[in-house]
């Protein structure tokens, strides 16, 4: 448990399947990584599932309840979130892609490694993004729940050769079906989306460990180095060599120096 006396910080945690309750004196964002929390706060019962984002105010008394093998993104925020709240009551909404692809990309970072100095930015960031999502889309749809079984699905096993009939058979959907939800909600197909969160922990494993390319491309659902290379060039227009010799990903998906 996080302390209160404490500035913005940003972790993961997990919570139990007992259900708890208490206040802090900041504001709280809470997004799920991977499964889903009940949350009850002013008589209001609600789960929260991945793609969705729950802000909880300072001093609010709240209660929740998680598998506890369930993960969370957490930001604790002792400043201002009047940017977050276009309105009183809507502290629950959902993310869009780029905003969720971001959150990986967090999730990675503080996986496998703590900076004090790029957890900062990495808030600073997301509390940018989020704010300018409500901002210019305070409406957007939850996600469907049957797309969220697909989405748990893929996430627990981004190496597995997922097709869109298994898929759609986890989500209940016909194929049809389950393509054109995908593509509303994400706006991209299921295939892109897996292949883009293969690339985002490629490149932290790349970046974070000496783990061999060969190991890297394998933990990533590619069966040989030549294909992972393949993929991975056409995505960054670079080799993940490159991009281990001390490279960088710009904000177009571009490796610099």
């Amino acid at each position: 448990m996080v302390s209160d006396n404490q500035e913005n910080s940003l972790y993961i945690r997990t919570y139990k399947q007992q259900i708890e309750g208490h206040t802090h004196h900041y504001h709280q964002i809470t997004i799920p990584l991977f499964g889903n929390i009940k949350m009850r706060i002013n008589d209001e019962v609600m789960t929260v599932y991945y793609g969705e984002v729950l802000i909880i105010k300072k001093n609010t008394y709240h209660q929740f309840q998680a598998n506890e093998d369930f993960r969370f993104l957490v930001m604790n925020v002792t400043g201002s979130i009047d940017r977050l709240l276009p309105s009183a009551e809507d502290t629950h909404f959902a993310l869009d892609d780029k905003t969720l692809s971001y959150v990986a990309f967090v999730e990675k970072q503080l996986m496998s490694m703590r900076d004090a100095n790029i957890e900062a930015l990495m808030f600073d960031l997301l509390f940018e993004l989020l704010s300018k999502l409500i901002y210019h889309n305070p409406i957007k749809k939850k996600m469907d729940a049957r797309l969220y079984l697909a989405i748990q699905h893929i996430k627990k096993d981004i190496a597995a050769r997922h097709s869109i009939q298994s898929l759609a058979k986890t989500a209940c959907l016909s194929e049809s079906q389950f393509k054109v939800i995908f593509k509303d909600y994400f706006d991209c197909t299921p295939y892109d989306y897996i292949t883009n969160i293969r690339m985002q922990k490629a490149v932290a494993l790349l970046l974070n460990t000496d783990k061999p390319i060969a190991i890297i491309a394998e933990e990533c659902g590619y069966q040989s180095v030549t294909a992972f290379t393949r993929r991975f060039t056409q995505f960054y227009q670079h080799t993940p060599a490159k991009l281990r010799d001390g490279s960088h990903i710009s904000s177009d998906n571009q490796i610099t120096k």
